[in-house]
């Protein structure tokens, strides 16, 4: 069982293959008489304060937010207006935070140990608590469609889900007891969680019900990255990468490397960015269909990562340590 590459590391995204035979593209790769895409590159960020960092979401261009582990002096929030070139803590909190939310530059949420769940409407300048603390829960990844509908997912199979922005999180049923890292939606009815063992679970009616899909390994994922209308890839232990055309049938794919992903986010239907122990780092320009390795620009550790776009992206991890693609 995965206690999340920050111990082993503690962890945080959007999926791969099916060896197909057939001469056709997949729906979520990038269309052979498509544009080529300019080559971005993988460059060292600013050290964004000393303690580990779980958790980024950066929606544009410029816009980013990180959270992460407790040190003596409490935890923080980070915030960066210039696209990751430099960080400033926003608030210091008391409870390790594992993931981070926003569905635009003011609305946000966050998520982590003790099943803490806290809302801001100022961009992260000040929080309020949605979700008492639960002695025991973990939430390992929350995820918002839109201001209204989120879910979140953590350990034990807990499942939450909001529709009034997170003023109320009620318990779903999974009837799973596997730790649960990463969920994704692409509609209110729609919806992926994965997890340990490989497991990878898929509702089509907002998360009352859910049904295990076959994902092709038993390795623990640990990120999850969904790009519209179903294109998804899932990484996890040892360099696991699985993929799906249509979020049932799922298959692996090589990803290069045995080093363990903690993460992966997706821009546009074909762009895909995973991250992991060691400095791990591997592009997709094809919707995960092919992996091409990335020099460590940190040399350290990375646990979460996201994309604004298909040339911008931030990567976060061990005492600080930040990547951009650029």
């Amino acid at each position: 069982m995965i206690r999340r590459l920050h111990k082993f590391v503690r962890a945080r995204g959007r999926t791969v293959v099916v060896f197909s035979f057939l001469a056709v593209t997949p729906s979520c790769a990038k269309a052979p008489e498509s544009a080529p895409i300019e080559p971005a590159h993988v460059v060292a960020g600013t050290v964004a304060g000393a303690t580990d960092l779980l958790g980024v979401d950066f929606i544009d261009a410029g816009h980013a937010w990180a959270v992460g582990d407790i040190a003596p002096t409490g935890g923080s929030i980070l915030y960066t207006s210039d696209a990751g070139r430099t960080w400033r803590p926003l608030v210091r909190t008391t409870e390790v935070l594992s993931s981070v939310w926003f569905v635009d530059t003011a609305h946000g949420w966050v998520a982590g140990y003790a099943g803490r769940i806290e809302r801001t409407d100022d961009g992260g300048r000040t929080w309020i608590a949605q979700r008492v603390e639960h002695e025991d829960e973990v939430l390992n990844s929350i995820f918002f469609l839109d201001a209204g509908h989120g879910w979140a997912v953590g350990g034990s199979g807990l499942v939450l889900r909001t529709t009034d922005g997170g003023a109320r999180w009620n318990s779903l049923t999974t009837g799973r007891e596997e730790d649960l890292w990463a969920v994704r939606f692409t509609s209110p009815d729609r919806g992926w969680i994965v997890g340990e063992d490989g497991l990878v679970l898929a509702t089509s009616d907002g998360g009352t019900t859910w049904t295990p899909r076959p994902s092709g390994t038993t390795k623990a994922l640990t990120g999850l990255a969904v790009t519209a209308p179903s294109c998804l890839v899932a990484v996890g232990e040892q360099g696991t990468i699985v993929r799906s055309d249509d979020g049932t049938a799922w298959s692996s794919v090589s990803s290069g490397t045995s080093e363990t992903l903690a993460a992966i986010a997706a821009a546009a239907p074909s762009v895909f960015w995973a991250v992991g122990r060691g400095g791990a780092s591997l592009l997709s320009h094809d919707g995960g269909l092919t992996w091409t390795a990335q020099a460590s620009a940190s040399g350290t550790s990375l646990f979460a990562v996201d994309l604004a776009d298909a040339h911008h992206g931030i990567a976060v991890g061990r005492q600080g340590a930040t990547e951009r693609l650029e």
